[in-house]
């Protein structure tokens, strides 16, 4: 259950938005979808506000993301918008992260940082969070690639319904592997020696957070 937790913490801070605009696009429609994704926006800002919580460069992403290919749903004319906003929003996504791996502080670090963990940065799990972040990139880049591939040979229907299941199954494990599978995928990536030899082995270990996303 603790684990549950962690991933629907997770999913909510940094995903909100674009888990309350899928939800309510699927029941309501894409009107109430970027209403309700405006009012999630504005309630959770000035919760963040208040609490003196900082904004990450994930969850800014994605809002912006949400509300822009939200609206260009709801004012498009031409079927071609709605056949391919998917795999632009993803290609997107994808360029964003790529070009967050490779700052001082990669975006997965800070999403780690702001879920509360506290670690020693040392060049091995810098390394970590920017081969983390590399590899959301390359799942955006799949998934715009897919959906590209399906609007182009499928009837639009069809392919907007299963590209909808697809997108919610896969950032949904992305996210619980994410979350509870960070330690592990550490240590693996250490033994394929995809990181730099560990300044200090132990003081390596002890900062890693249990669980980074």
């Amino acid at each position: 259950m603790s684990r549950l937790a962690a991933v629907a913490r997770f999913a909510l801070a940094e995903f909100g938005p674009l888990i309350v605009f899928w939800a309510l696009a699927a029941w309501l429609g894409v009107k109430p979808a970027i209403l309700g994704s405006i009012l999630f926006i504005v309630a959770d800002a000035a919760w963040r506000w208040l609490g003196g919580l900082t904004f990450t460069r994930l969850y800014l992403l994605v809002s912006a993301l949400t509300l822009v290919f939200g609206l260009i749903d709801l004012a498009s004319t031409s079927p071609f918008m709605l056949k391919y906003e998917a795999a632009i929003s993803n290609a997107a996504t994808g360029l964003v992260f790529f070009a967050g791996a490779l700052g001082d502080k990669p975006i997965m670090q800070e999403a780690a940082e702001q879920r509360g963990h506290s670690f020693v940065v040392t060049k091995e799990i810098r390394a970590f969070f920017r081969l983390f972040t590399l590899v959301w990139a390359a799942y955006f880049f799949l998934k715009a690639a897919l959906f590209a591939w399906m609007a182009w040979t499928m009837p639009m229907l069809e392919a907007m319904a299963l590209r909808s299941v697809i997108g919610g199954v896969s950032l949904g494990l992305m996210i619980a592997i994410s979350v509870t599978q960070g330690r592990r995928l550490f240590f693996l990536c250490r033994r394929l020696r995809l990181l730099p030899k560990p300044e200090a082995p132990a003081q390596g270990v002890a900062a890693l957070p249990a669980s980074p996303p």
